[in-house]
């Protein structure tokens, strides 16, 4: 008897009408130009792909132009493979005109990726090369984002991503990248995974992190359906719904799983219901039933999709005919799995997949070692013959198959495949999947031929500067490094091979160890191990080691060294007669700004390389780091007309590049300059924009550019009080931040906190300033210190600033390569000489810095210039001269919004106008402090007098000690009486 059955009409699309709902809102404010992130999530066959479907009708109903990605999910799959889909969907249907919108240089930048875009506008301008990797990445991912921002302008988009769980890491990076710039484009980024995938290692973890942070993102995970809705599911199957019992049980097992119940509906409906609806036993999960429906296909069809699963989820017939029968058979036991709905026919001829992966992965698993193995080598090496002529978009599945039948004799052909993908995955950017190929490569390399040396170095090398590029660890690549080199210490200089790969890990070595700020004390003894094993003709390789072992000295201060190999470098290069090589050379001795010994070689170094840059015509050469140093020695050099110049070269480039890091450098120098003019709010703006663009590039660097430039302005304001609590949290909580320790000291001398200020300052001043670091700060971080020294009246400490900041005599001081200057190094010396007493070396200082900020536009330091002449004037008695330029510097302060000066300024002027100057530079509250000392007054007493707080009277009466060189409070009544200060009683 059969089962009753009530009779349902066909549905279309059942359930998640909340998610829909959902997908609908964010489409309404894609549409209005606000772009959104929506991410389905959920288990194995639960929906998340027919969601998408059924949102892609319903947007493409709205006008939405809506293009899918799919990820695939066997290793092998082409690099960008999602985005190389959404961009053919999108060319292939796309007005011809439209291409043409594309800019020259962001059509030639994509055309890399796809070449077939080439043919479409075959005058697309090709893009300057760039050397830097990071930056050549962001160039491919902005030009991509911006494709995309026009192509939405002419129809609102919506881009699928499908199976992110399955996504190369480089797909995921230009997902986080495109994602953070959509908020004002009318597209929707649509994407599904599966979060039972994830673990926390698993890269698309990182991404949801990221895109989690993101307001404009949007998480949707997907459950089970309900009851009602079960009973709906299965009657749209089976076009009529079961009895209560029937439905019952196939919801209790599959909790509203679509796949698990549609398989499951499929195995009842073929294996026949039982008359009174009771189903005895089903089966425990997916995988056996999907076990169970595949036992009733035929034994070849099972051969054949056993074939077909090592390919993967798709095949295309050609290559599946390869490994089995004739196409014409092939296609008749094909057939069989069509009618089973175990695999499904594709749009493109000759292509299909199976019906889902976990059918794939059933069928994958179920063959024997060995038969996997061969089926893995016939798959490549048909895949090899079919693209004979074309293996380089197929190097990841050849990669793939060959490592698979590795145990089988392929090893040899399976490393070669993974190298030249990791070749070419570093030739489209996709860094991490040359990490990924690279490493493939080595482990078939010492698991199967160890004895390949030289091969086994090579892959170290590659694998060491694709994980650089990759922006992991630098002491993983370090560590990888060091590997290689030792390697081919081991073999020995008499393989050519090994005395090349050693110069190449020494090179790479301190390339990585210097742009992190690493010491380079073992960056030199690798140069310099490179260097005494090279041969004498090895002359272009010399010169590169013998610039790269210049700047690992100076990482190491040691200014000797390093001027030893600069020079050796440069009169190699000059007798090679390559201009790269000469630039290269030149360019070395650049980043010395913590010698100010070596400014005249420097300028000269750089000046020369400009020119050769010009004469070259490969401004790329220069517009970077070697830009950014020269700028900054320009300015300390006072040279602010040439500063000018080099920073208008340098953003031009950027700017027509589109390069954020080139941009923030110029940006941050500009910056620099609008302050130094003392146009503070026109400096912040511009330091917020290079905030942003640099955010975009490497956050942590721009972040504290950001904070340097807003601490001198905030400074200047007259606002430090802002930054108080954040920079003692930042200093006193993170280990990397010891080098704003002399900032906060002088933020607290600033704000009156001079006990807070001595700990620190002392704390610095300890063995010859040992806690400072010799760096590109070192010059800040010393008048800095010469503040504080000053402020706290430390006459012990001034001689042993006053020594190391000598050097600086008529320049800049200029902090960082290009973040600050604060004028005249002359203006700090004239300060500690006046600590010492040494009024004529003092005035002499004070001269010296008012013509050199006068000559520069700094008008900023012109002010404070002035103040600290007047302080001067006033302790040597000349009351009018001081007057003089105390109210010009009190004028200044006020037009540039310089608070902190003019309240000083004030204060000075006040001293100066209402009586005579004091002895010994006391000012007039310390006298009125100590007239109240010499009553007998105790400090809460004279606090209540002069209403001030107590702290403040204490700091007075420190200040009133030090400078009356008193040791207590009777011997400064004593002086107050000795100096008429206060009236004499028997």
């Amino acid at each position: 008897m059969a089962l009753a059955c009530l009779a349902v009409p066909q549905t279309g699309f059942i359930g998640r009408q909340a998610e829909l709902a959902a997908l609908e809102a964010a489409m309404q404010q894609s549409c209005a130009g606000q772009g959104q992130i929506v991410l389905l999530s959920g288990d194995p066959g639960i929906g998340k792909t027919h969601t998408a479907q059924e949102f892609a009708t319903r947007a493409e109903q709205q006008g939405m132009r809506v293009c899918w990605g799919r990820c695939y999910e066997e290793p092998g799959a082409p690099l960008y493979w999602p985005w190389l889909q959404l961009l053919r969907g999108w060319l292939e249907e796309a007005d011809p005109a439209l291409s043409g919108d594309i800019p020259g240089s962001d059509a030639g930048v994509i055309a890399e990726l796809l070449p077939e875009l080439s043919q479409r506008l075959p005058d697309l301008a090709e893009p300057p090369p760039i050397d830097d990797p990071a930056q050549a990445r962001f160039r491919l991912l902005d030009t991509l984002t911006r494709f995309w921002q026009l192509a939405a302008r002419h129809q609102p988009l919506v881009l699928i991503l499908d199976d992110l769980h399955w996504a190369d890491t480089a797909s995921l990076k230009l997902l986080e990248f495109l994602a953070r710039e959509i908020a004002a484009s009318p597209l929707l980024l649509l994407g599904s995974f599966r979060d039972i995938e994830l673990s926390r290692q698993h890269p698309l973890s990182d991404t949801l992190g990221a895109l989690s942070r993101l307001p404009h993102c949007r998480r949707l995970p997907l459950s089970g359906m309900s009851r009602d809705e079960t009973e709906r599911f299965l009657g749209s199957l089976a076009g009529a719904l079961p009895l209560t019992a029937v439905a019952t049980a196939i919801y209790q097992h599959s909790e509203g799983n679509p796949l698990f119940m549609r398989e499951l509906s499929r195995h009842l409906l073929q294996e026949g219901l039982p008359a009174d609806g009771v189903v005895p036993r089903i089966p425990a999960g997916i995988r056996e039933i999907i076990g169970q429906r595949l036992n009733r296909l035929s034994r070849d069809c099972i051969r054949l999709l056993g074939m077909a699963a090592v390919i993967g989820r798709r095949f295309e017939l050609e290559l599946l005919a390869g490994l089995a029968l004739p196409e014409t058979e092939l296609m008749d036991i094909l057939d069989e799995a069509l009618e089973a709905h175990i695999v499904e026919a594709l749009p493109q001829s000759g292509r299909f997949q199976f019906s889902h992966a976990l059918v794939r992965e059933t069928l994958y698993e179920e063959l024997s070692t060995t038969r996997r193995l061969r089926l893995h080598r016939q798959a490549g090496e048909r895949l090899e013959m079919l693209h004979r002529h074309d293996l380089q978009t197929r190097l990841p599945e050849l990669a793939h198959h060959f490592a698979e039948a590795a145990p089988a004799g392929t090893a040899e052909t399976a490393i070669d495949y993974a190298e030249r993908a990791g070749i070419r995955a570093d030739t489209l950017l996709a860094y991490e999947e040359a990490v990924h190929f690279y490493h493939l490569a080595l482990q078939l390399q010492e698991q199967y031929l160890p004895q390949n040396s030289e091969r086994c170095c090579r892959l170290l090398l590659a694998l060491a500067e694709a994980r650089n590029r990759a922006g992991g660890s630098a002491d993983e690549s370090l560590s990888i490094f060091v590997q290689a080199a030792e390697l081919a210490r081991h073999v020995g200089p008499a393989e050519e091979w090994a005395v090349a790969m050693l110069a190449r890990a020494a090179l790479g070595y301190e390339s990585v160890g210097w742009r992190i700020g690493r010491h380079g004390e073992q960056a030199v003894a690798l140069l310099e191990e490179a260097l005494a094993a090279l041969a004498p003709s090895a002359e272009r390789l010399r010169a590169e080691l013998l610039a790269a072992l210049c700047r690992a000295n100076i990482y190491c201060d040691r200014p000797q060294a390093a001027h030893a190999a600069f020079q050796q470098a440069t009169r190699l290069a000059r007798r090679l007669g390559d201009p790269l090589t000469l630039f290269e050379a030149l360019s070395a001795i650049v980043p010395a700004r913590s010698w100010p010994e070596h400014l005249d070689e420097r300028l000269a170094a750089a000046r020369e390389a400009l020119e050769l840059v010009s004469q070259a015509g490969h401004p790329e050469w220069a517009v970077g780091d070697m830009t950014g140093w020269y700028i900054g020695d320009l300015m300390e050099y006072g040279d602010i007309d040439s500063a000018r110049a080099v920073l208008e070269l340098h953003q031009r480039v950027a700017n027509a590049w589109r390069q954020p890091f080139l941009q923030a450098v110029g940006l941050s120098a500009q910056a620099m300059l609008t302050t130094h003019r003392g146009r503070f709010a026109e400096a912040e703006q511009q330091a917020r924009q290079n905030l942003i663009v640099g955010r975009r590039f490497s956050p942590d660097h721009a972040e504290g550019v950001f904070g340097m430039q807003m601490f001198t302005l905030r400074r200047e304001q007259g606002r430090l009080g802002e930054l108080r609590p954040v920079l003692r949290h930042f200093v006193r909580n993170t280990p990397e931040a010891a080098a704003w320790r002399p900032g906060l000291a002088v933020l607290y001398a600033d704000l009156e906190l001079l006990e807070e200020a001595r700990i620190e300052f002392k704390y610095l001043m300890t063995d010859e300033l040992n806690a400072v670091a010799r760096d590109a700060m070192w010059s800040t971080s010393i008048t800095y210190l010469t503040e504080v020294c000053v402020r706290l009246d430390e006459a012990g400490y001034a001689a042993t600033l006053y020594r190391y900041l000598l050097p600086y005599v008529g320049r800049n001081i200029v902090s960082g390569a290009h973040t600050a200057c604060y004028g005249s190094a002359d203006r700090f010396l004239g300060m500690l000489a006046l600590t010492l007493k040494q009024w004529d070396t003092a005035e002499r200082h004070f001269q010296a810095a008012l013509a050199m900020d006068e000559r520069t536009g700094g008008w900023p330091w012109l002010a404070h210039d002035r103040y600290q002449f007047a302080r001067l004037l006033a302790q040597r008695k000349q009351p009018e001269q001081a007057r003089a330029l105390v109210e010009a510097a009190l004028l200044a302060a006020r037009e540039l919004g310089m608070e902190a000066l003019a309240r000083r300024s004030d204060g000075l002027r006040e001293t100066l106008s209402t009586r005579p100057v004091y002895p010994d530079g006391l000012s007039r509250r310390e006298v009125q402090v100590l007239q109240l000392l010499a009553a007998g007054r105790s400090n809460r007493e004279i606090a209540e007098r002069l209403f001030v707080s107590p702290h403040t009277v204490a700091n007075h009466v420190r200040g009133i000690l030090t400078k009356t060189r008193t040791a207590n409070r009777t011997e400064a009544a004593a002086y107050a009486i000795g100096h008429g200060l206060v009236e004499h009683r028997p």
